[in-house]
């Protein structure tokens, strides 16, 4: 089930009492992108060569990306040679291109809903939000997927 916010589909709130997320899906599990962190949302997309031939990137703009692929760091069966969407995100000085079964909507919550617990135990995640009735997403952070 998609997260979904009243705000979904409204501008950003410049306010800083909201956080506002980008979700991301991989298999049925739901995650959480700080939107400040997303540089662009891509449809499918082809790696440059197979993951099973080592390191996969993906070239954007003559620029060669480290793709992560989040359904195999979910714990889910890996993206082969090509995945159905893409979000390029920043972690520092770099550029990630995070392979995903779906890029939702931006989502905006309360500051206040932003725990730093990792319920489900992701270790690309640092924090979760809290989504009331409809429990918990997990909050990708962009510098440990670095390393992954």
């Amino acid at each position: 089930m998609q997260p979904h916010s009243r705000s979904a589909g409204q501008p950003a709130s410049s306010s800083r009492t909201f956080f506002e997320y980008l979700a991301v899906r991989a298999g049925d599990q739901w995650f959480a992108v700080d939107v400040q962190a997303a540089n662009e949302i891509r449809g499918p997309e082809t790696f440059d060569r197979p993951i099973s031939e080592g390191r996969t990137t993906l070239t954007v703009r003559e620029n060669a990306l480290k793709v992560v692929d989040l359904r195999r760091l979910s714990g889910l069966s890996a993206f082969a040679y090509t995945c159905p969407a893409m979000l390029l995100v920043q972690a520092a000085a770099d550029t990630l291109a995070l392979a995903v079964d779906e890029v939702g909507e931006i989502e905006s919550v309360p500051r206040e809903r932003v725990r730093a617990a990792n319920p489900l135990g992701y270790v690309f995640c640092s924090h979760s939000i809290a989504l009331g009735a409809n429990g918990e997403i997990p909050l990708i952070d962009p510098m440990l997927l670095i390393a992954a």
